[in-house]
């Protein structure tokens, strides 16, 4: 599979995300998992723009049709380019625990993956139709990305008409090997820093009372 490497910078979620809850400009943060039955875990997480509405899709500004036939990477517009919906995006890929690769393609609202595709929606119940997401990285000799636009046999095809495939991707040949399918995907609302403390806060009252009773 050709799937031309993307240059770009990264950076910790954990500092990105900071930023985004001191400034504001965040909407909300989602966290996401998808398991496979050999043990892999690809999951991370993604903030929303303030201006983002309940439904998205998040794409590279070239890609078109992509949900009604195959869709052709040499079109797409190179990375960096400014995101529509979203502020943030991290992904890590682990096995058994150990952790295989990381990275931020999302950073202050600028994607510098290429490929990064989102089909969102929360009207009360966070959920994704369909994704590419990627742990590349600058300089990196390989990387992985996982995606239902394309099959198991690395051909781009119409999202959602495939699985969730995992892919390990080598920069030097330009081909993807084909690691799994993911046999789930779940995606759920981190609560705000503030809600967290109020639980704390909650929950500290709670056990204060019952030490007092």
């Amino acid at each position: 599979m050709t799937r031309p490497f993307p240059r770009h910078e990264s950076a910790l979620f954990a500092t990105a995300a900071a930023l985004l809850i001191s400034s504001g400009a965040s909407a909300a943060v989602y966290h996401y998992s998808l398991g496979f039955s050999n043990g892999f875990l690809a999951e991370g997480e993604f903030t929303t723009k303030a201006s983002a509405p309940a439904s998205f899709i998040e794409k590279n500004p070239d890609l078109i049709n992509e949900t009604t036939t195959a869709w052709n990477p040499a079109t797409l517009q190179d990375a960096p380019y400014a995101a529509t919906y979203l502020e943030s995006h991290s992904m890590r890929v682990s096995q058994g625990g150990l952790l295989l690769g990381e990275s931020q393609t999302v950073i202050a609202g600028i994607c510098t993956d290429k490929f990064l595709y989102l089909n969102f929606t929360d009207a009360g119940t966070p959920t994704i139709a369909a994704l590419d997401f990627s742990t590349v990285t600058p300089g990196a000799t390989s990387y992985y990305f996982v995606t239902n636009g394309t099959n198991p046999a690395g051909e781009a095809v119409a999202f959602g008409s495939t699985g969730y495939n995992l892919f390990l991707f080598d920069v030097a040949t330009l081909t993807g090997t084909y690691i799994g399918t993911a046999n789930s995907l779940s995606v759920s609302l981190v609560p705000a820093p503030g809600a967290l403390s109020l639980l704390a806060f909650a929950g500290g009252a709670c056990a204060a009372r019952r030490r007092r009773a």
